[in-house]
C-alpha cells in the first residue's frame, strides 16, 4: 500500500516525535524540580548572604567610587565644553 521509502520517512518522523514529547516531558519535571528548591528558603537565605557580602565587600565599594568620580568627572567636562549654553541661563537668574 505505502512506498517503502515513504513508510520509512514516517517511520523516522514517529520516533522523532516522541523523542520530543519524552525531551518535553522531562524538561516540564526539571522545570518543576528547580522551582521547588529555589523556592526553599535555604537558597534564598544563602543567596542573601552572598550578596549581602558582595555589596559590602570593600571592593565592591571602591569600584563604586571610581565609577562615581567617573562620572563627576564626565559631566564636569560636557558641562565645560557646553557651558555657551547654560552660562546664559545661570547669569540671568
Amino acid at each position: 500500500m505505502f512506498n517503502p521509502f515513504l513508510k520509512g520517512v514516517f517511520l523516522c518522523f514517529k520516533d522523532i516525535y516522541i523523542k520530543i514529547l519524552y525531551m518535553n516531558e522531562n524538561e516540564k519535571k526539571l522545570q518543576q524540580i528547580i522551582s521547588e528548591e529555589l523556592s526553599k528558603s535555604d537558597v534564598n537565605s544563602m543567596i542573601s548572604n552572598k550578596l549581602n557580602s558582595a555589596l559590602s565587600s570593600r571592593e565592591f565599594k571602591q569600584k563604586v567610587k571610581e565609577l562615581s568620580s567617573e562620572v563627576v568627572s564626565e559631566l564636569f567636562k560636557i558641562l565645560w565644553q557646553r557651558n555657551n549654553f547654560w552660562k546664559s541661563s545661570v547669569s540671568r537668574a
